[in-house]
């Protein structure tokens, strides 16, 4: 029987660290039962009261939602569904239960019409990166229902796969524009409750067979993004110099999801990753104890985050000493604070569009001209 109260209450109950880890927040232990932020000091988790201040922003004595909430910038609805999906201990006498495997439920449509419409005239990308992506298999046109309204939708789907091509996880990204139901964004925003922990959305360029083959001449190369949306306008903007990579994108930023889809992108299958797992390391820490070792040369990370606060504080803070990281953020308009790749996309096609229409009134002109002239 559905309980908000019962989920609500569970959602506080969670274990606070393993709710910081889920979000990729790298913690510094200051005594027995306090831990701060490497990212923002100020920030500090009390695990005897299971709750956190953020000293600069004025908040205190805040709960696990909260934290998701602040961190990862969602809703209440979004942080809870976060929150009820981690394989985190609740605090209570039970025995601390395994991760449930995740059940992809989402309906989809036979068409993709309404998605591939939304991709080009919203979002300005191209025929050829839409039909890239639906080859990979990670988006799909699907339908979303509200239970409490009974309403339904189309929307996008973004799927994280792993590395059998089973789908772990993914997001939804509404297609219809409705401002008075979705008041933040306008549309539906809406990550897939149980996602598996640090998978991310992800695709290959090249072959994966040679991603483990790679030298310290022509390294691994994989680009790191916050979403879906600004992965694929990433793609159409350099598709033509993008070559043995994989791009992953973080739904936030969780630098345990970088290390887990390096590990992916390397293992030959699936046996070798587990063996990896059990015998060695989680994947999702691998990445920094690979780099600790030395054991990274041969691979390169371009951070293409949004050009903000948080995506340079997230490169600057990743905490990797010998491995090579670049930033490749979209560049900054005038006056301007923050930029995403999906912006820049549009903004570049407005640009070419605006070339093309200059060149044919020039062409008509000159027409003009040349026949006034044979008068």
């Amino acid at each position: 029987m559905y309980d908000p109260d019962r989920l609500k209450n569970e959602a506080k109950n969670t274990d606070i660290l393993s709710v910081a880890e889920s979000l990729g927040m790298e913690l510094d232990k200051i005594s027995s039962h306090y831990y701060s932020w490497k990212l923002h000091d100020s920030l500090v988790i009390d695990t005897d009261k299971n709750i956190y201040h953020w000293f600069s922003r004025g908040l205190k004595g805040k709960d696990t939602i909260d934290l998701v909430k602040q961190v990862k910038d969602v809703s209440f609805k979004e942080a809870l569904q976060h929150i009820l999906g981690l394989d985190a201990q609740v605090l209570s006498p039970q025995k601390k239960e395994s991760q449930k495997p995740f059940v992809y439920r989402v309906p989809e449509a036979k068409s993709f019409d309404y998605a591939r419409k939304y991709l080009k005239n919203e979002r300005g990308l191209s025929d050829e990166t839409i039909d890239f992506f639906l080859s990979k298999g990670v988006i799909a046109q699907g339908i979303y229902k509200d239970y409490k309204t009974g309403e339904t939708e189309p929307v996008v789907v973004f799927k994280n796969v792993d590395l059998t091509g089973r789908t772990v996880g993914g997001a939804l990204q509404g297609i219809w524009y409705n401002k008075q139901k979705y008041k933040k964004k306008g549309r539906l925003k809406k990550t897939l409750r149980g996602s598996e922990h640090y998978s991310g959305f992800q695709i290959d360029v090249g072959e994966k067979k040679s991603f483990a083959q790679s030298t310290k001449e022509s390294p691994f190369k994989i680009y790191v993004f916050e979403g879906p949306l600004d992965m694929m306008a990433y793609y159409d903007l350099h598709k033509e110099r993008l070559n043995n990579a994989r791009l992953v994108a973080l739904h936030g930023l969780n630098k345990g999801t970088i290390s887990k889809s390096i590990v992916d992108a390397l293992c030959s299958d699936i046996e070798s990753y587990k063996k990896l797992e059990a015998n060695v390391i989680p994947a999702h820490q691998w990445l920094r104890d690979a780099d600790e070792k030395g054991f990274t040369d041969k691979l390169k990370i371009i951070i293409a985050t949004d050009n903000d606060k948080a995506g340079k504080e997230f490169f600057l803070n990743l905490g990797l000493k010998h491995t090579k990281v670049v930033p490749h953020m979209p560049p900054l308009r005038p006056g301007a604070t923050k930029a995403d790749w999906n912006d820049h996309l549009k903004l570049k096609n407005q640009e070419q569009k605006m070339k093309e229409t200059q060149h044919m009134v020039a062409s008509v002109i000159q027409k003009d001209h040349f026949s006034e002239l044979y008068v």
